[in-house]
């Protein structure tokens, strides 16, 4: 089958596919905010090494007059991810295009956009939660978690303590993130010392998804959330510092729509009986600095 995408379409269909695809897409894509977010470029092989330096010892210790400082070796670890291909693909009969009363494939469209918005933040989401573990209240192991454990000020006073005594970087606002469930979310707002979003910041300027901050940390809301089941359901949060995370996608072929409509005939089409709606794209999502990222586990009040 000929390639056929939204560049071979009117102008006036591509953009009414490209803005309906797009509007269902960005929804609430929340767990790639605040990652460092770049493209590789072609024809560079499909492995990104990232080398990471160890901190030099500190020099306590005075110079001798008129020598120079002793020579030190650099030290460093590397870090390695490899880029996948991603996609799906829905097949529409002509037969329904012309009798829906879904105009022009629109809704299928944008189911198609929310399928890779889906896609791209579960993907984001399982490798936050390969970050380091914490659990309530000092809880040994999950099955040790209750539905009274539930986040609190202390979790996220300790939290920030760990991060900032890991040197884990901030973000330029001087905050780092944390991520939430709506469960975890009913929690956190209960408390005492919440600040909403609205009373710190114009909604434009906020990470999509953010409902407030607390303690240096500025929380943002997701509904794809990932639980643990264990004598009581365990919701799964990711707390992170700038560049502690990247996601990467290839200059050339970053995940995006395609159309192949049915008044495209070729010998796979041959009688035009169905038009093709894809996403597809490369993307990978790494954690780089372990000590920057962590999954910390709570139990959820009723």
């Amino acid at each position: 089958m000929a390639a056929e995408t939204t560049t071979t379409l009117s102008n006036e269909m591509m953009t009414l596919y490209s803005k309906v695809f797009l509007k269902r897409n960005e929804f609430e894509q929340v767990y790639e905010e605040g990652l460092q977010k770049q493209s590789r470029s072609q024809n560079e092989g499909k492995t990104i090494v990232f080398n990471r330096y160890s901190p030099l010892a500190v020099a306590t210790t005075p110079l001798t007059e008129s020598e120079d400082p002793s020579e030190v070796s650099l030290t460093s670890a590397t870090v390695s991810a490899t880029l996948s291909e991603y996609g799906t693909k829905v097949k529409i009969s002509r037969f329904l295009s012309l009798t829906s009363v879904d105009v022009n494939n629109k809704e299928k469209i944008a189911v198609v956009g929310q399928n890779m918005r889906e896609t791209m933040d579960t993907l984001v989401r399982n490798e936050l939660d390969n970050g380091t573990a914490y659990l309530a209240n000092a809880k040994g192991a999950v099955s040790d978690l209750a539905a009274s454990d539930v986040i609190s000020a202390a979790n996220i006073r300790k939290m920030a303590r760990t991060m900032e005594a890991a040197y884990t970087r901030k973000y330029a606002d001087g905050m780092f993130v944390w991520k939430v469930t709506p469960y975890v979310k009913a929690d956190l707002v209960a408390d005492s010392t919440w600040i909403n979003a609205k009373t710190y910041s114009d909604v434009k300027d906020l990470y999509r998804g953010e409902m407030g901050e607390l303690y240096g940390f500025r929380f943002l809301l997701s509904a794809n959330a990932k639980t643990t089941s264990s004598t009581v359901t365990v919701y799964h949060t990711y707390a992170h510092g700038a560049d502690a995370v990247g996601s990467y996608n290839l200059d050339g072929d970053p995940p995006k729509l395609y159309i192949v409509p049915h008044t495209q005939i070729d010998s796979g089409n041959a009688t035009g009986r169905f038009s093709l709606a894809s996403w597809a794209g490369s993307y990978v999502v790494k954690g780089l600095v372990s000590a920057w990222f962590y999954v910390a586990k709570f139990g959820a009040t009723a």
